[in-house]
């Protein structure tokens, strides 16, 4: 027996207006977040296609969910894991629901309870990874519906709705972003940030304070459909906050003296499943070329290097080339791998094909590219190096493929360094800030990366808040380098902090007393009677 109310999934008569809905107006991401936040109790029951899924909620916290896929039952992950023999299950009827097998077996004491409970545990964050990516079907949440049986399965939901943000569809996601004013802010009970990836740390680094979705996402530095993508799942898991959310349930709907309606295991749901999903993952030759195209892409310069093309290419062989590079190289193939490093390289190294993508297809955006191709190439040579290079040979037991992946974070974090600076020499400040800002990213403890991004950003008056916070940022990974201390005292000028300017400035003349870019903003400082 599976573990939902009603066979049919019909709307529960006694359910309040509100309580029932379509998954493509409220995806299950949304509706799982705002039960959370409103603390609420009670049965999602959620139907796609011919697949099935109830999922439990106590007090805003998800207790368990069921489905009536046969690939997501406790059985068939108790056989692939060898835990439990074909005979032994043979003992307990196929119509027994997971919870009431879960009982069985610690009650017969074939299985410990800890191990049912973490194989459950297993079986419910499956689930919801399937339900979760459903971009439509119906919904139906019924407030009295509980859980009659004493196993909670602990679920960490903010790592789940994170994850699935980024494999939903894209078109889903840019539905939920309609306001680019709309304002974004960190969350006060955050402190840390030790769980996240590198891209969502970054993200919640630029939100010191409440800022535009338009002009966060400018700052990241990544192509927009990125950024989008990790500030709904920061948002999804509370840790950033929005300024706007499409509710699905009215607040007092949840709050109701009646007495709980207590789930009863229902009789066994019979449907034609889905084909399973094909292991990606069974083939050497695949992972091999998977490694060469990363590979590949790591040692491209330009935007035709990372299409594979020549720079006397037309535009329909950029867009054959993208379209064959995303059928085999898009993140979401490799999905089974989500939250991995090698997960995080595809994803980084596809983004820069979007990039190219979309700027070579562009007859403006490309003569533009083409002509500060050449600059920078002139350019690259005057670009500033780092003071101090140290390097250090890795342990000898140190996994080949960690050294690797550093190695090409910190390749390509020179690069998009190397091509900022270019941009910024020429003009091209939009450029600048996302190149800059994608060193910044890659290499966080690069006070040269950091300072020249902080340069690019107090070119606009609107992003000049976190140019001071990057320009900190260099003068404390490097405090005794003059120019850094120039560039913080620049920008207290602009922004008529005349004090402060003076400060930074007599800092960074006992340092270096001759220094060219120190002196000139000494006389603008001279000139200017705000001085005391």
């Amino acid at each position: 027996m599976l573990l939902l109310e009603v066979v049919n999934f019909r709307k529960d008569p006694r359910a309040a207006d509100g309580m029932n809905g379509k998954l493509n107006d409220q995806p299950l991401v949304e509706l799982i977040r705002e039960i959370s936040s409103k603390a609420f109790s009670g049965s999602l029951r959620l139907e796609h296609e011919r697949a099935k899924t109830a999922v439990y909620f106590e007090h805003g916290q998800v207790v368990f969910a069921a489905s009536n896929l046969s690939t997501l039952r406790l059985r068939e992950y108790l056989k692939k894991r060898s835990l439990v023999s074909e005979k032994e299950l043979a003992n307990f009827e196929e119509s027994r629901s997971d919870l009431s097998l879960a009982e069985a077996l610690s009650s017969k004491g074939v299985l410990r309870r800890e191990d049912i409970d973490s194989v459950l545990s297993i079986v419910v964050c499956d689930t919801l990874r399937v339900a979760l990516l459903w971009a439509d079907g119906t919904w139906d949440f019924n407030e009295r519906a509980r859980l009659d049986e004493g196993i909670r399965v602990k679920v960490d939901t903010d790592n789940l709705l994170r994850e699935a943000a980024q494999r939903m569809p894209w078109n889903l996601v840019v539905s939920r972003f309609r306001n680019p004013n709309e304002i974004i802010s960190r969350a006060p009970e955050i402190s840390t940030i030790d769980h996240c990836l590198p891209a969502e740390s970054f993200i919640l680094s630029r939100l010191d304070s409440p800022t535009k979705l338009e002009e966060l996402i400018t700052v990241s530095g990544l192509p927009e459909q990125d950024a989008q993508r990790i500030i709904y799942g920061l948002t999804l898991s509370g840790f950033i906050k929005r300024e706007y959310w499409q509710n699905a349930f009215r607040t007092e709907t949840a709050r109701t003296s009646k007495q709980p309606t207590v789930v009863k295991p229902a009789p066994e749901i019979s449907v034609s499943e889905p084909e399973p999903p094909v292991d990606r993952w069974g083939s050497k030759n695949e992972e091999a070329d998977l490694e060469a195209f990363l590979e590949r892409l790591s040692g491209a310069v330009s935007y035709y290097e990372v299409l594979d093309l020549p720079r006397t290419a037309e535009a329909n062989e950029f867009k054959e080339s993208y379209y064959a590079l995303a059928r085999r190289y898009h993140p979401d193939r490799f999905h089974l791998r989500s939250g991995t490093g090698l997960h995080a390289k595809i994803s980084s190294a596809f983004a820069r094909i979007t990039q190219a993508y979309e700027t070579l297809t562009n007859p403006r955006t490309r003569s533009a590219y083409d002509i500060a191709l050449e600059r920078s190439q002139k350019l690259a040579g005057d670009a500033p190096k780092s003071e101090k290079v140290e390097v250090v040979p890795p342990p000898a037991d140190e996994l080949e493929s960690e050294s690797d992946s550093a190695e090409s974070e910190s390749g390509q974090a020179e690069h998009n360094f190397q091509e900022g600076f270019g941009a910024l020499q020429q003009g091209r400040n939009n450029a600048a800030v996302t190149l800059l800002a994608a060193a910044s990213r890659l290499a966080p403890q690069q006070a040269r990366y950091r300072a020249y991004y902080g340069k690019a950003l107090a070119v606009e008056e609107r992003t000049r808040r976190l140019a001071e916070s990057e320009l900190q940022a260099a003068v404390k990974l490097e405090p005794a380098n003059a120019t850094y201390r120039t560039m913080l005292a620049e920008l207290y000028f602009d922004l008529k902090f005349y004090r402060r300017s003076q400060s930074e400035l007599d800092r960074a003349l006992a340092l270096e007393p001759n220094n060219p870019a120190a002196r000139s903003l000494l006389r603008k400082l001279e000139k200017s009677s705000k001085v005391g």
